[in-house]
């Protein structure tokens, strides 16, 4: 098995407990988030949400691509700390991070690091996964299958009790862009976006 290595950040040696306070909460995320190192890939379906019909708060790119995928996601959750909507641990539905470029990234394990890193932080409150699994098969739904439509996007999320909804997806270009949405699911607007570029390693 492959391992995903995180050069930014140091790993926890062995038996040394962390705490939730630590001076900052941005590093308290950060650790959580990069621990896991199981590799994936998220399905290549279409992406799980649609532009709302006002315009959201947005982080622009930087103006270099970041050098790896990893450091490009650094600056998308950082962005993504400072969203007013995060500030009150809202019930959020957090969805695969979606790979729609013709190369291999471990999409699926971004997306595991990222909800757990939003959880432990207190960042947000995941839907329990029971819920999830009961919903999409009322719904008629596969196992992988994505909505698309932000109406049915946010029918679902009703369903589910949740406030808002985090996506995410990564497009081929020169360089690569990754986009993270967070969806507000009352009113099917994007509440927040944050695009970042990034080459290849």
């Amino acid at each position: 098995m492959a391992l995903v290595r995180f050069a930014s950040l140091p790993m926890p040696s062995a038996g040394r407990q962390y705490s939730l306070r630590q001076p900052s909460l941005l590093t308290t995320l950060l650790m959580a988030f990069f621990l896991l190192t199981v590799v994936g890939c998220a399905p290549r379906t279409q992406p799980v949400y649609q532009p709302g019909a006002q315009s959201p708060s947005t982080t622009t790119p930087s103006r270099r691509p970041h050098p790896s995928l990893d450091q490009a996601m650094h600056a998308a959750v950082s962005g993504l700390l400072d969203s007013q909507p995060l500030q009150s641990s809202p019930v959020t539905l957090v969805q695969p991070i979606q790979n729609l470029s013709n190369h291999y990234f471990p999409t699926q394990t971004y997306s595991e690091q990222l909800k757990a890193g939003l959880v432990t932080a207190g960042r947000i409150t995941p839907v329990p996964e029971a819920r999830v699994q009961a919903v999409r098969q009322s719904l008629g739904l596969a196992q992988n299958q994505a909505l698309v439509d932000p109406s049915t996007i946010v029918q679902y999320g009703r369903m589910l009790g949740a406030e808002y909804q985090l996506s995410g997806k990564i497009t081929a270009g020169s360089p690569y862009h990754l986009r993270l949405q967070l969806m507000d699911l009352h009113s099917g607007v994007i509440a927040w976006q944050g695009v970042e570029t990034f080459v290849s390693e």
